[in-house]
């Protein structure tokens, strides 16, 4: 072996400390644009670029329903006992650009399969059409993108 061990160790420790500022100096530039992103966040969090909208929807029952249940978000944003067979109903909720997601659960009469058809009508005029289907019982998530 050519060379001082101690030499080699300063000139590996020159070269570390020549590689350690520029990445020093990106990684540091990383934080300060994630906390600004995140600050970014919280500001558009606050003020919430959606508006509510009237949602018009239809349900259609295959089969008499005891029980069905219309949530948007957690919240139950519809309910009714013993429901008629077609049931329109204006919905008031926000409705972003991706579209929305209603938590659907549907108690039918009969121990029959049976299905609940939602019809709903964004505020710029698309409709779109889900089928929901259960045999005693349905709880789930439909999209509407």
């Amino acid at each position: 072996m050519k060379g001082s061990p101690l030499l080699r160790a300063f000139l590996l420790a020159g070269v570390l400390a020549l590689v350690s500022l520029p990445l020093h100096y990106l990684t540091r530039r990383g934080e300060e644009a994630a906390e600004a992103a995140a600050v970014e966040v919280a500001a558009a969090g606050a003020q919430p670029d959606e508006t509510k909208a009237r949602v018009p929807l239809v349900l259609t029952f295959s089969q008499a329903a005891q029980r069905v249940e219309l949530r948007h978000l957690g919240a139950v944003v519809w309910a009714k006992e013993n429901p008629a067979a077609s049931e329109t109903v204006e919905l008031n909720l926000p409705f972003p650009k991706q579209g929305l997601e209603l938590g659907v659960s549907v108690v039918w009469t009969g121990e029959n399969a049976a299905a609940l058809r939602l019809r709903l009508t964004s505020p710029e005029g698309v409709e779109w059409d889900r089928t929901v289907w259960g045999d005693a019982s349905v709880e789930t998530i439909v999209p509407f993108p």
